[in-house]
């Protein structure tokens, strides 16, 4: 009985550590292409997750970011003008 505690205490610890890390695993939008007009975000889960770092993006040349369209794991912005 002695030993079985603290393999128990041990796995359980190994299977809170892993909860923790396999939830940094999910990535944070991203810009992957971009210019004057335009940006490429990706993403993972809600495409609303794009839009402050499209905003940022086309802020940066003075415009705003509209949604034009999306794929899965791609959100396709317009930086128009203000």
């Amino acid at each position: 009985m002695k030993r079985l505690l603290p393999a128990a205490i041990r796995l359980f610890s190994l299977g809170i550590a892993a909860a923790i890390l396999g939830g940094c695993l999910v990535g944070q939008p991203a810009l992957q292409h971009g210019d004057e007009k335009s940006a490429e975000i990706i993403y993972s889960g809600d495409v609303a997750s794009t839009l402050p770092v499209a905003k940022r993006y086309c802020s940066g040349y003075e415009r705003v970011a509209r949604l034009v369209d999306t794929t899965p794991g791609v959100a396709y912005y317009a930086c128009d003008l203000r």
